[in-house]
């Protein structure tokens, strides 16, 4: 089975996001992109920031080009259109501004290489996916940006890729436990009461933190933020308290402080798992403390793609990176690449 046959049809919008720098997101993106095209799935592309252009401007490295076909539907700014890249047919010019000029939808007019973009709020990111379905495209590829995983919220895609490799760490081991890691955080479940999930997401959605008692009832608290208010929130909490939830991200200082000065049977809720910033050692700490995460919504990684190679020269052996991935994360299919395997 091939990548392209675990995303698209049980997906329509599926993110591509690395867990750093140089991880082989791209290569991941073009792989995906010739599977397509030899299965005659139409697609569109767009990226949380920008990916395409030949020479990382911040590190000064090459990097693989986006190679589209003839039809491919996608989104980028004024100033990347060049001329030794693929004719593209403007089809919008969006209200959409960025450093490198208005975002525009456009269609390729033939095979090549091209540099995409697009807006930076998830909100706008959603409604431009949305508007290229609208154009034809049945499958929508969202290249995430370094650190900018948000795109993999389930509010913008349904399902997730992640790219992983060498130039994480130069231990295949550290970088196996940080993609764990990940793995982990993002498969945090749901809150299991339809009910108290649906007054969490209400509470999220009005930019507030609250607590859900356990007959259901809610309040809202005195603070705009979650962040450094671990103490003010555990003033609010007692032996009626079902979940405690957070409008913003669950950092480890801030749950640190809520659960030594509360402690109790409740769980902490955050939008989805792109809200959690907490390293594997602070959550395992977090956890002896009582710490029960939850979300509203969950994230569905697809597959995970392994690159052993780091553009600062060193590698791992592949076969040995892909079997050592494949043994920790049994429950995720990881592909290889930059390999083919």
């Amino acid at each position: 089975m091939k990548l392209v046959d675990l995303i698209f049809p049980q997906n329509r919008i599926v993110s591509i996001v690395g867990t750093s720098k140089n991880a082989g997101k791209t290569v991941t993106l073009n792989e995906i992109i010739s599977q397509a095209d030899e299965k005659g799935i139409a697609l569109g592309l767009i990226s949380t920031g920008r990916d395409g252009e030949r020479r990382d401007v911040l590190t000064e490295t090459d990097k693989p080009p986006i190679y589209v076909k003839r039809g491919t539907i996608l989104t980028t700014v004024e100033n990347a259109i060049k001329d030794d890249h693929a004719g593209i047919e403007i089809l919008q010019v969006t209200n959409y501004n960025t450093p490198m000029g208005r975002v525009v939808l456009a269609k390729a007019r033939e095979d090549g290489y091209v540099e995409i973009s697009g807006p930076h709020s998830s909100a706008s990111i959603r409604q431009m996916c949305v508007e290229m379905q609208r154009l034809g495209a049945d499958l929508v590829l969202v290249d995430g940006s370094l650190d900018r995983r948000a795109s993999a919220a389930p509010y913008i895609s349904e399902g997730t890729v992640l790219a992983t490799g060498a130039a994480m760490a130069r231990n295949m081991g550290t970088v196996i436990d940080k993609t764990v890691h990940i793995v982990e955080t993002y498969g945090i479940e749901p809150v299991e009461d339809l009910e108290a999930r649906e007054l969490a997401r209400d509470i999220i959605e009005m930019g507030r933190v609250g607590i859900i008692d356990k007959d259901d009832s809610y309040r809202y608290l005195d603070m705009t933020t979650s962040l450094l208010s671990g103490r003010e929130m555990a003033e609010e909490i007692d032996e009626n308290t079902a979940y405690v939830v957070l409008s913003g991200s669950a950092t480890a200082e801030t749950l640190r402080s809520l659960l030594t000065s509360a402690r109790g049977d409740y769980k902490i809720v955050v939008r989805d798992p792109t809200r959690i910033f907490i390293s594997s050692r602070d959550l395992l700490i977090l956890q002896r403390l009582g710490l029960k995460l939850r979300t509203v919504d969950s994230i569905n990684i697809i597959s995970i793609t392994v690159n052993p190679y780091s553009p600062e020269g060193y590698y791992f052996d592949p076969e040995e990176f892909l079997k050592k991935m494949r043994q920790a994360i049994p429950q995720v299919p990881v592909f290889d690449v930059m390999q083919g395997g």
